[in-house]
């Protein structure tokens, strides 16, 4: 418990776990005590999928490669809006834009530069269809921190065969 405790500290908003049910489901779950922290000034806190223990690593790289895919088609959604909008949106959010896709893979940058674009692409949202797309896919501006967690049946160390 204290490392999904440490992991949540860590990483916070920007997590994703996949979880193997069982021993990890038990103690990272545990009514009275939940070892997953939030974000006090936004509210936000880990995103956590649970999956069958023996299947964890699959579900976990399914997660991993859906992140990927959709962070790709806002890399693309961002090209597309700097390239038909430009002429609509505003300086702070041009300049906003451009700065994620200089530094999109960068964990702490993304976090920053994250929130302040959310607002403007709201703000903005009904100048350009381009612009409503990047703001459909936001919740990936900031890059995030995916884990696996599992217990001793994922690792197939249960205690027989």
């Amino acid at each position: 418990t204290p490392y999904a405790k440490l992991i949540t500290q860590m990483f916070g908003k920007r997590l994703i776990v996949a979880n193997a049910t069982g021993c990890s489901s038990i103690w990272g779950g545990t009514a009275g005590w939940v070892p997953y922290t939030k974000d006090k000034a936004t509210g936000k806190g880990v995103a956590w999928g649970n999956s069958l223990f023996e299947d964890n690593a699959e579900f976990g790289c399914g997660q991993f490669l859906a992140v990927k895919q959709r962070r790709i088609q806002l890399r693309d959604r961002v090209i597309a809006a700097l390239a038909k909008c430009s002429g609509v949106m505003s300086a702070e959010l041009r300049g906003g834009l451009e700065q994620w896709l200089e530094f999109s893979e960068d964990r702490a940058l993304t976090e920053k530069i994250a929130d302040g674009l959310v607002d403007l692409l709201k703000a903005e949202k009904d100048k350009a269809h381009e612009i409503a797309e990047v703001l459909r896919l936001a919740d990936l501006l900031m890059k995030p921190s995916m884990w696996m967690f599992g217990g001793d049946g994922w690792a197939n160390d249960i205690g027989y065969g």
